[in-house]
């Protein structure tokens, strides 16, 4: 009589686990019973970023919400990277000839992750002046939350990151949150940055199953592509290859709240 009631224990706790699992989240120190608003917009300073540091939560977002209510922004022209430097194909190229060339990577692998084409915006072609504007940034966050109401908005992290742009993408949307501009926010980290998010302000995406782990290869494949008669590159990949190959062993995201 004890070892069935062992064995039933046991097989109870293995249900538990697995339910927690397939709501996507990966174990205690995540914020499973967090959801999101009815839209979810993000916002990618640089293309690639969104996949490196936020495919999960893109794809749980698209999973809880559908895709009709997830949208990306993407904010920077990218141009600044080295390979732009390293390479004679970007020679005696237009600053817009070589950020079409990452904007070509950015859309095939959003698409990649179920955001559909409507629902991106580029900033870079709103703004057309060959500088990032953040002030832009601002205003389209502002608009997604008029318009749309219920919106979880979720930005690069404000304070733990070494690159100047990522702060400031995470420092626009923050600041419109602390002035109550905006009601529902997230940030995203890269792995390393996770030993300094309180535990209690740390939310952790990580992906399961098979069929949304081959979405997450398939948008890292769109930044390893090189086709000259594509006009692609692998920029993406060249620029970071270390964090697209962490990242297909990991399958997370993480994520603080506006806390930290």
């Amino acid at each position: 009589m004890k070892k069935n009631i062992f064995k039933l224990i046991i097989c109870i706790s293995i249900i538990l686990v697995s339910s927690i699992s397939i709501l996507g989240f990966s174990d205690e120190e995540s914020y499973a019973d967090i959801k999101f608003k009815e839209n979810v917009v993000f916002y990618a300073q640089h293309q690639d970023d969104e996949t490196l540091w936020a495919s999960s939560a893109i794809i749980e977002a698209i999973n809880e919400v559908g895709a009709d209510h997830v949208y990306i922004v993407q904010v920077s022209y990218g141009t600044g990277i080295k390979v732009f430097n390293n390479e004679k194909l970007f020679e005696n190229m237009s600053n817009i000839d070589k950020y079409e060339y990452r904007e070509r990577e950015f859309l095939s692998a959003v698409n990649q992750l179920g955001i559909k084409r409507e629902n991106v915006v580029l900033l870079p072609r709103i703004n057309n002046t060959g500088s990032t504007s953040f002030d832009l940034m601002e205003q389209v966050a502002l608009k997604f939350e008029k318009e749309l109401k219920s919106v979880t908005h979720i930005a690069h992290t404000y304070k733990l990151d070494w690159h100047l742009q990522h702060l400031k993408n995470g420092s626009v949307i923050q600041s419109l949150y602390n002035a109550g501009m905006i009601k529902d926010v997230r940030y995203f980290v890269k792995p390393e940055y996770e030993k300094y998010i309180p535990k209690e302000e740390k939310i952790i995406y990580k992906t399961i199953s098979l069929k949304d782990k081959e979405k997450i290869k398939k948008a890292c494949e769109e930044y390893k592509l090189v086709n000259e008669d594509e006009k692609r590159d692998g920029i993406g990949y060249k620029s970071d290859h270390k964090s697209f190959d962490r990242l297909i062993i990991n399958y997370s995201s993480i994520l603080h709240t506006a806390n930290i």
